[in-house]
């Protein structure tokens, strides 16, 4: 007699899914397994196959889950209307990037924290099972910083366009990932500055850099 397929169970689903997230935080993808993961959220590993189907699937899942819970860390705010002044509204951009980062960074929630670490780890080195959900999450933020490059250097060459890009966010996480290490190569910068005011110096800074108009 064939044995009959287990009913499925939003919570059940959910526990995989959360267990899912906090072992590929803690352990990454690769040292973590399904039975370790079964093990967490108190399942039978062959529910894992039942909804996910492999690690794969689950991992994917996972990290969809983590994207539909909290916002990624550079997802932009609802659509605001684009500021005249480019350079506070890089400003204005900085501004979200750096307070995003910081709820994370800052967060209690154990699974806020896990999701935090396991988007920082991808975007260090995304797996293909999860890349295009990562470009659909920054795309905002990137066309964001591509418009604003514009608004500053009109006429500005691809591959300049995107240099720029790439420096400017480079920039903007880095302070704020960045923070204890540069608090130890930097031991006299004023390390009490607010969002604020270091999202106004990144822009102001970018601006004169790049012959603001």
């Amino acid at each position: 007699m064939g044995t009959s397929a287990p009913t499925p169970h939003p919570d059940t689903r959910d526990s995989l899914l959360e267990a899912g997230l906090a072992c590929f935080a803690k352990y990454g993808y690769d040292a973590t397994s399904i039975r370790l993961i079964a093990s967490m959220a108190g399942k039978n590993s062959s529910l894992i196959a039942y909804y996910f189907k492999s690690k794969e699937g689950l991992y994917r899942e996972a990290f969809k889950y983590m994207l539909d819970r909290f916002r990624g860390c550079e997802r932009l705010e609802p659509v605001e209307p684009p500021l005249a002044d480019p350079k506070e509204r890089l400003a204005r951009h900085f501004r979200r990037l750096l307070n995003q980062v910081e709820d994370h960074l800052r967060s209690r929630n154990p699974v806020q924290q896990q999701a935090a670490r396991l988007f920082l780890s991808e975007m260090q080195c995304p797996k293909e099972e999860v890349k295009d959900l990562i470009l659909e999450r920054i795309a905002p933020a990137v066309q964001e910083i591509r418009d604003c490059l514009k608004a500053i250097r009109p006429g500005m060459a691809e591959a300049d366009l995107a240099f720029w890009g790439i420096t400017l966010q480079g920039m903007c996480m880095a302070l704020s990932l960045h923070r204890e290490m540069n608090k130890l190569a930097w031991p006299c910068a004023d390390h009490t500055l607010s969002l604020e005011v270091t999202a106004d110096r990144l822009a102001s800074f970018a601006c004169k850099g790049l012959g603001e108009p």
